[in-house]
């Protein structure tokens, strides 16, 4: 194998993405390859560019089926940015599986433009399924997991010569043979890595645009933070535990406060978007958070987007937050039956301890949200309409409810293939969208758990209409003007 040539300019990339036509495109500032190019600006004497080719063209969509689109820059216009930058290393980062056929593009054209340009990607669909994505792309890596330790170390074997077939946490391509060594070293004081580094992102572009994840905000200025990594619960349909794990890590309240007042002071943010996977798990960390924000004057309106358990959830936790600024609340509920939760996914979670949770929220006068997921596999009629009940039930100010998706490297992904439950044909990088079912369910039709699903969301949400219609408003105002096509359904649901 000829000599590689050396490292000295990188570019990250994040790709477009494909999502269920008539939902919201989201569109974040993505907080992985911001991390990584913080670490690498730090530790490495690099020359860095990174691309977020959602934001910078988020006005192109283009029709892949019938059911998606896709949104970002086109091929031509990324390709293009590729081959004016010049790197020696194009990272592309790889969070859904519907990316990969992007991602799988994008790497082809690089390809073509420069033979010997090194070609990495990171995420969670090739983290659990590298040998697949080396093989079936023009990439030469895949890092497997946290990022910043394995990147640093291929760059500097790659810089001095060394052989890669060892590397940890990391597959490598060498022709038609590809090595693979999950073995990985994770950072236990994060306190050590830089803020993300925000500032190489164009961010007026996504307060212009403002679709964070939810599509939800009470300021056009928001960004996403992080205070920890990972989460000690092994639910088993959820692959970012694994991917960070299997454990929780987390930062320092004084190093959360001082990225929070970097935010405000930078940025001029109006809000923030904690992203944890377990904001609340150590609790007394969480309350001298949310104090602390309290004391320094750094109270700003924030949500939880990404789901909160609904343990931990006392009246002092909830006093402090509502004071720090919280105004919403989403409960990652997932199964409102209580075998589903104990036998098939195994999340720790008491139905009547969520019943309790939601009503303190509410006394604290903040709003509501819940996750809940149906199609499990082996589920039956009768465990997802416990789930439709029990959301409506908790009276909450907004509902989502989706489709089991069988997530690369989750128990119940390979117990899903292994039994045959998956649709003939199903392909993980087609069908990752949440939105349509992908298992076969005992005794209930796919059309019939599309069915229960709408007749569930659209009865929860004429109930926040004519119960609290600025609520109502406020959080679906702006998909109906942007999706049009709903209003037949929303129009048909009220005349029911």
């Amino acid at each position: 194998m000829k000599p590689r040539r050396p490292i000295k300019k990188v570019m990250l990339i994040f790709p477009p993405m494909a999502n269920v036509r008539f939902t919201n495109n989201i569109c974040a500032l993505p907080m992985g390859i911001a991390a990584l190019a913080a670490y690498l600006r730090e530790r490495m004497d690099l020359e860095l560019s990174v691309l977020d080719a959602v934001v910078e063209g988020y006005d192109r969509l283009e029709d892949l089926d019938e059911d998606t689109v896709k949104f970002g820059l086109s091929y031509d216009e990324i390709q293009g940015r590729i081959e004016n930058f010049a790197p020696d290393l194009l990272g592309v980062s790889t969070i859904f599986s519907s990316q990969f056929p992007f991602v799988r593009e994008i790497a082809k054209r690089a390809r073509r433009s420069d033979p010997d340009l090194f070609i990495v990607s990171g995420g969670t669909y090739p983290s659990f399924l590298p040998e697949h994505c080396l093989k079936s792309s023009d990439l030469d890596a895949v890092v497997i997991g946290e990022g910043e330790l394995p990147l640093q170390a291929l760059i500097e074997r790659i810089n001095s010569g060394k052989n890669l077939d060892e590397l940890p946490a990391a597959a490598v391509k060498n022709g038609q043979r590809v090595s693979v060594h999950s073995r990985r070293e994770l950072i236990e004081d994060l306190d050590q890595l830089p803020f993300p580094a925000r500032d190489l992102f164009p961010v007026e572009k996504y307060f212009a645009v403002n679709l964070p994840m939810q599509a939800v905000s009470r300021s056009r200025r928001n960004l996403s933070l992080a205070t920890s990594r990972g989460c000690p619960y092994r639910c088993r349909f959820c692959s970012s535990a694994i991917h960070w794990g299997n454990r929780l890590r987390v930062r320092s309240v004084e190093r959360v406060l001082e990225e929070i007042a970097c935010l405000k002071d930078r940025y001029r943010i109006g809000e923030l978007k904690f992203e944890d996977d377990n904001l609340t798990f150590n609790e007394q960390r969480a309350k001298s958070l949310f104090r602390g924000m309290i004391e320094r004057g750094l109270q700003l309106p924030w949500n939880t987007p990404n789901g909160i358990a609904v343990r931990h959830l006392d009246d002092e936790m909830l006093s402090l937050m509502k004071e720090s600024g919280c105004y919403e609340l989403t409960l990652a509920v997932e199964s409102g039956d209580p075998e589903t939760l104990k036998r098939i996914i195994h999340k720790p979670l008491d139905l009547d301890e969520a019943r309790a949770a939601a009503k303190r929220i509410k006394a604290h006068g903040i709003e509501t949200a819940g996750y809940f997921i149906i199609g499990f596999p082996g589920e039956t009629r009768a465990q997802v309409e416990n789930t439709l009940r029990f959301a409506l039930e908790l009276r909450l100010d907004r509902i989502y409810i989706f489709m089991f998706t069988p997530l690369p490297g989750t128990p119940l992904a390979e117990e899903a293939v292994k039994q045959g439950l998956v649709r003939e044909g199903f392909d993980f990088e087609k069908e990752n969208n949440y939105f349509l079912p992908s298992v076969k369910l005992p005794d209930l039709s796919a059309e019939e758990l599309v069915r229960l699903q709408r007749r569930a969301f659209w009865k929860s949400n004429l109930r926040l209409l004519f119960t609290r219609p600025d609520r109502f408003a406020r959080k679906y105002g702006g998909t109906l003007a942007r999706h049009p096509g709903l209003v037949p359904q929303f129009l048909a649901a009220v005349r029911r």
